[in-house]
Parts: structure tokens; C-alpha cells; sequence
């Protein structure tokens, strides 16, 4: 019985089910495996429009990860990414065949690391506006040490700030981050709704995390999709920013490095019609 209610699911299209113990997973349609994750404080909600589209011929794995958006956080004694990208890869592991990974800022990051880690298990992986070393970012010189001081702060005013300041400070975030402002309360209802010590513990780990060297043993197709626009009142444009992802990524056998015209960093949000040419034709 069931099994015929979960096919019955199936048939249907949608049905929630987990092989992990925490991570949040919503699977729709069928086909090759996608396996999409989302970004910082983000809720898998954040690929709805993507998976609209590519579910009628893919299998679509969305996932939420714990602390954010209202999931259930994990102890952090560990670390939070090392924690993260095992769970994913356990999870990819069960799948019994190959997947393709599509991750947003620290999705990205981690789609790099699972590329790594499971070569056999990846296909391809489309990392949407993230870099190996997220300080180098923004400041090419910047090493782990430079950057222990400034992401130490970071982490503890995160957790010292009041939920009222907080939710002030993303809001007003939030409009660098998307050109989208009918989804900007979303993203900080999903911000807000995160566990802030996970918060914190995500972004210190990625701020002083620096995988570009890893890049010279990952064999896995990548296509980075980077964005600038929010920076050109600041002196950016497209070739720098452009400049500093070739940099990045120099050691990576084959990428494909593509810019968005007038996103911000949720690219599949601002520019969503360039953002599914370039993924159907990356996976296609």
C-alpha cells in the first residue's frame, strides 16, 4: 500500500521523500537526475521557475539545507560544509546513477567540491555565480590568513545583531544581490527564518575556504554563469568581473565561463530566459 501511494505521487509529478537526515528534498518530473542547490540562508524555493521548466524532461532534486529558511539546523562542531557536501554525497550515492548539479553562490561552491569528490557520480555541474575562493572575489589578493580577522568579525557581528537589525540589513541587501524586487521579501523571509548560528558558521567557512588549487584534479564539465551588473555604478563591468572568474578557475580542465547581461547575483531570477538557454544548451 505504500508503494502504491508513493507512485501514486509520482503519477502526479511531485512528492517530497528524503534518503538523508537533513537535508530538506522535493522531487518532480523525470528523466537524467538535476540535483539543485541553493544558496546562503536561500529555500529550495528558489529554483521553482527553473524546475517549471526542466522538469518536463529532467528528474528534479531540489534541496533546502538545514538551517536555512526554516529547516532544522545541524550541530556544527564539524563545520558546516564539510557536514553538507558529505550528506550530498551520500544522497547522490543512493540515486544509483549519474547526476547533473546546478548550485547558486554557496550551492556553487559545493557543486564544485562534490565534482571533485564523486567524478564518477557527476555528469555535469553548473555553478551560477560562485567562486573557488569567495575572498578573492573581492579582493584578488586576498589569502586565508589575510582573511581570518575579517571573517571573525563578520561571524560574530551576525550573531550578535538583533532579528529586528538583521532583517533590516538584509532588505536593505537584498537589492545588490537581486535586480528582482518582487522577490526581494522573499529572500529575506528566508534569511530571517534561518538559523543564525549556521548562518554565520556558513559564511566564515566559505569566506576562509580556498579551493582553487582542487580545481586541477576536477575532470567534471563545469559552466559558470557569473554576474556584474549590480557593481557597475562601481566602476565593474562584464570584462573584469569576467577576468576574475578565468582567473579562479584557471586550473580547471574544462569550463565554460558565460556572464549574465543585467543579472545581480540571483541570476536565474533576473535574467531567467538567458539563464535556461544557457543550462538547456550546457546539459543538452
Amino acid at each position: 500500500m505504500k508503494k502504491l501511494i508513493l507512485l501514486y505521487f509520482l503519477a502526479l509529478g511531485i512528492v517530497q521523500i528524503s534518503y538523508s537526515q537533513s537535508l530538506d528534498v522535493k522531487i518532480s518530473g523525470s528523466g537524467q537526475p538535476i540535483i539543485l542547490i541553493p544558496g546562503l540562508a536561500s529555500s529550495g524555493e528558489v529554483w521553482d521557475e527553473t524546475v517549471a521548466k526542466l522538469s518536463s524532461n529532467y528528474e528534479c532534486h531540489v534541496l533546502t539545507l538545514p538551517g536555512f529558511a526554516g529547516q532544522a539546523p545541524i550541530d556544527l562542531k564539524d563545520g558546516f560544509l564539510p557536514q553538507i557536501e558529505k550528506e550530498i554525497g551520500k544522497y547522490i550515492s543512493n540515486l544509483n546513477q549519474p547526476v547533473i548539479l546546478i548550485g547558486h553562490s554557496l550551492g556553487g561552491f559545493l557543486s564544485l567540491q562534490l565534482s571533485n569528490n564523486y567524478p564518477d557520480k557527476v555528469k555535469k555541474a553548473i555553478i551560477v555565480d560562485s567562486y573557488p575562493f569567495y575572498s578573492a572575489a573581492m579582493n584578488p589578493a586576498a589569502t586565508i590568513d589575510m582573511m581570518k580577522p575579517m571573517a571573525a568579525q563578520m561571524k560574530q557581528m551576525l550573531n550578535g545583531t538583533s532579528v529586528e537589525d538583521f532583517e533590516k540589513q538584509q532588505t536593505a541587501g537584498m537589492a545588490i544581490m537581486t535586480a528582482s524586487p518582487d522577490k526581494i521579501p522573499l529572500a529575506v523571509k528566508w534569511s530571517v527564518a534561518s538559523d543564525r548560528n549556521t548562518f554565520s558558521q556558513a559564511m566564515y567557512e566559505l569566506m576562509l575556504t580556498d579551493y582553487r588549487q582542487n580545481l586541477s584534479t576536477v575532470k567534471t564539465p563545469l559552466l559558470v554563469l557569473g554576474a556584474w551588473y549590480s557593481g557597475k555604478d562601481y566602476g565593474l563591468t562584464a570584462e573584469t568581473v569576467e577576468a576574475n572568474f578565468t582567473r579562479q578557475y584557471q586550473l580547471a580542465e574544462n569550463v565554460q565561463i558565460e556572464m549574465a547581461p543585467t543579472a545581480h547575483h540571483f541570476i536565474m531570477w533576473d535574467n531567467p530566459e538567458w539563464f535556461m538557454e544557457q543550462v538547456s544548451a550546457f546539459i543538452q
